[in-house]
């Protein structure tokens, strides 16, 4: 039997012949769609669920009392599925967050000229409407495709609407992208149920998800009402083309044009091949791999509607698949590699003979609603930033606005504009008289000047060597905070007979494009601890002035203090381990230095940055801010590195030690504004960062290694997640604290015991019974899959007892 009914010459064919061949079926459906689609829309728009209620019953032949999915039964959906589902959901979970995790912004702060400082910012969609397709299957991968990139968008207000009844995989997958509000409600009623809103659901600002012809356009519709809503893409019926040449197995072919068949009625497949032998061997073998699937009817009527088209050569398919702009292309050509850079409109590319459409659907990590009926064109696949929306921001200085006012000053002169210019030049010329420059720049040293130490302002920096110290150990280590991986770099340099750069050029050029702030504002130091001991030795006078930092912190602080004999305030952190700013204020007498960990070691909770403000605010001129963000990887949108150039008096530490898996290698940074760090390069020991040293860090911040850093970042705080739900589960744990880091700091019944019997067993963590607020607490860090699972045996073992 031929199920392909339109085998295509393609040189045969006129001109209306080929554009007709390249229209989609579903144009020639039913025209009178658009005009169902209003009605459907209107009425919901007008009725709410009583609207929804009908359409329920009319298309999905099911009477719903409640829309509203309980979270009972969201959460009890887990306990209906057999485990190798669950398994399979939660591995394409990985690796779908993994790929689209990627694809997060960083925020980056660019210098346009001198004093001009320009970034672009992402903020979430605050609320937004999922839509799962239903009908004739749950597509359960949809939740995973759409709810991913939302979760990692932090999307806070997410709806998800789906046909009725609700499969138990759905509810699954929905509860495992944190999705808690789902509707039992499918077709174009249920868009426009997300569009206006009604009594049960919510109005979202955004709609996101594939569907049929009547889906489609009820999204086309709304977004072109004024009712401020937007929508991802017109993703409708699936769509594939497969371009072949005589390398190509037929049998493939087959099994990935049937694969996107069985979509729908509606769904199209079309083979582009030079080879008359491969379009005979796919007519031919058809049949063999239809004749059991269930899905078959869908299978033949879709086939009914696609094409097999022979081509002259390879170029023509080239040109042919650009033309129809497919949701789905498979290359499956030898040389497909010289075929991709010809690839200008797909939605997403399967290359070579081993990568099916099937992985894209499901679980290769890229994202399955894509644009169809040729919207590749001007659409993309979807991924985190359409959940999101950008802003711009400037900030200029005084010396900026100068630099660039003559620019603006021409351009809006010229465009007769001359509030645009006024709005400038009444400026320039407010800081000409008011604010010299010089005079700036001398009180702003000034100020620096005024809180560090006499002796040190007029200091010759001397230069020396440094050697490198090496340490093995034969326990699971979880006391350290170090990242259980190891990384693999081989020295590229061998110049040991020579001294190293003092601050190495390359490696603070590396840093400097990793963390998005100027050269002039690094330091590189041994590890974070130096930077500690170095601003004390730089800004702190021991017979007078005073450190402060907040218990429960990292101990460095109080312990470089007491070697240098210098003063402490100690300012016990609140009970949620926030800054007590009121009094901290009380406090600030004599303070030249105030050390804040964020995220904090050892509770792991990030601080209020409103707090770290405020508190830069009230000491400007007056005292140092030192905000350690040793752990900050782990939770990198919350730095705030992007205010060095706002406040003078903020210091921010960083190090290679955790996220980089680089503890041994003992490279830190101080990073702030260029007077603290011309003042800390008199003082620093010579030579600091050994040639060697230098050569890794370099290495770790290429492009290659911070994507080898970030996955590992992944892999650890899946970790993470691992073990703190199997700590639940022992029953010698009290409680697990929030952590944004490595590491999970626990407390117990009886810590003092678990802490010996843990090293007795050669597991070894973090006592912090001693410190202020944590009796019975021991800090965990979060080792590799064996260590995690070692740790968790033995505690299960003394829950036992």
């Amino acid at each position: 039997m031929n199920f392909f009914k339109n085998v295509i010459y393609w040189n045969l064919c006129d001109q209306n012949q080929k554009k007709k061949i390249l229209t989609r079926p579903v144009i020639f459906l039913d025209k009178n769609i658009k005009k169902e689609v209003s009605n459907i829309i209107h009425k919901v728009k007008q009725e709410g669920d009583n609207a929804l209620e009908y359409y329920n019953l009319l298309f999905d032949k099911v009477k719903i009392k409640t829309l509203e999915i309980s979270i009972e039964k969201i959460n009890n959906a887990k306990l209906n599925i057999k485990q190798d589902i669950k398994n399979a959901i939660n591995n394409a979970y990985y690796n779908i967050n993994k790929f689209h995790s990627y694809q997060i912004y960083k925020t980056k702060k660019i210098e346009t000229t001198s004093g001009v400082y320009c970034q672009q910012i992402f903020r979430p969609i605050n609320s937004i409407g999922l839509y799962v397709p239903g009908g004739t299957a749950p597509l359960f991968s949809t939740v995973l495709m759409l709810g991913i990139p939302a979760q990692l968008a932090l999307c806070k207000n997410i709806v998800m609407c789906t046909p009725a009844p609700i499969s138990n995989e759905i509810l699954y997958t929905a509860n495992l992208c944190k999705i808690k509000k789902i509707f039992q409600i499918g077709g174009a009623q249920a868009i426009a149920a997300m569009a206006f809103g009604t009594n049960s659901i919510p109005k979202v600002n955004k709609i996101f998800g594939p569907g049929n012809a009547f889906v489609t356009e009820a999204k086309k519709q709304i977004n072109n009402q004024k009712e401020n809503i937007s929508i991802d893409m017109p993703a409708g019926p699936s769509e594939l083309i497969i371009i072949a040449d005589k390398f190509a197995y037929s049998h493939f072919i087959i099994a990935d044009l049937i694969s996107q068949a069985e979509h729908g009625v509606d769904s199209q497949v079309i083979l582009l091949t030079t080879e008359e032998k491969i379009a005979k061997e796919v007519i031919n073998g058809i049949n063999n791999q239809i004749i059991n699937l269930p899905r078959k009817d869908i299978i033949i009527k879709s086939l009914n509607n696609s094409y097999i088209i022979i081509t002259k050569d390879i170029d023509q398919c080239i040109q042919i698949s650009n033309k129809y702009s497919p949701e789905h292309l498979i290359i499956q050509c030898n040389e497909y590699e010289k075929i991709l850079p010809k690839i200008m409109n797909a939605g997403s590319i399967f290359l070579g003979n081993w990568a099916p459409g099937s992985v894209g659907d499901y679980a290769s990590g890229t994202n399955h609603v894509l644009p169809t009926y040729g919207y590749a064109l001007t659409y993309s696949s979807l991924g985190v930033s359409d959940f999101q929306k950008s802003m711009t921001v400037q900030e200029l200085t005084p010396q900026g606005l100068l630099n660039i006012s003559n620019t603006v000053e021409i351009m809006s002169t010229t465009e007769k504009l001359i509030g645009h210019k006024n709005s400038v030049t009444l400026r320039s010329e407010f800081i000409k008289k008011k604010l010299l420059l010089n005079k700036n720049n001398d009180k702003y040293k000034n100020n620096i000047n005024k809180i560090a130490k006499k002796n040190i302002i007029n200091l010759i920096p001397y230069q020396s060597a440094r050697l490198l110290d090496n340490s093995r150990f034969d326990h699971i280590l979880l006391n350290a905070n170090e990242s259980p991986i190891t990384p693999i770099f081989k020295l590229i340099k061998n110049t040991f007979n020579r001294y190293p750069e003092p601050q190495p050029k390359r490696l603070i050029k590396n840093y400097s494009n990793y963390c998005g702030i100027n050269v002039d504002n690094i330091l590189v130091s041994r590890g974070a601890d130096e930077g500690i001991d170095l601003l004390m030795r730089t800004f702190c006078n021991y017979k007078s002035d005073k450190i402060l930092f907040c218990p429960p912190t990292y101990g460095m602080y109080y312990i470089n203090a007491k070697i240098l004999g210098i003063k402490i305030n100690a300012v016990k952190s609140l009970e949620n381990w926030q800054l007590d700013l009121n009094t901290i204020k009380k406090t600030l007498d004599n303070v030249k230095i105030i050390y804040i960990c964020n995220p904090n070691n050892p509770t792991g909770n990030l601080i209020n940055q409103n707090d770290i403000i405020e508190l830069l605010e009230i000491t400007q001129g007056k005292s140092i801010v030192v905000i350690d963000e040793a752990y900050i990887e782990f939770c990198i949108t919350y730095t705030i590195v992007h205010l060095i150039e706002k406040y003078s008096n903020l210091v921010v530490l960083r190090t290679l030690s955790k996220a980089f898996s680089l503890a041994g290698l003992r490279c830190g940074f101080v990073l702030a504004n260029k007077e603290i760090i011309n003042l800390l390069l008199k003082v620093i020991a010579p030579y600091p960062i050994p040639e060697p040293v230098s050569d890794i860090a370099v290495q770790a911040l290429n492009r290659k290694n911070l994507i080898l850093m970030h996955n590992n970042i992944n892999k650890l705080m899946n970790n993470k997640l691992w073990l703190i739900k199997n700590l639940k589960k022992c029953h010698v744990v009290k409680n697990i604290f929030p952590s944004q880091t490595n590491y999970v700091l626990t407390k117990f019944f009886k810590s003092n015991y678990i802490f010996k019997k843990l090293s007795q067993k050669g597991i070894i963590v973090r006592n912090q019974d001693h410190n202020i607020g944590l009796s019975n607490c021991l800090r965990i860090s979060v080792g590799t899959d064996y260590e995690s699972t070692k740790l968790i045996s033995v505690l299960q073992e003394l829950s036992s007892y």
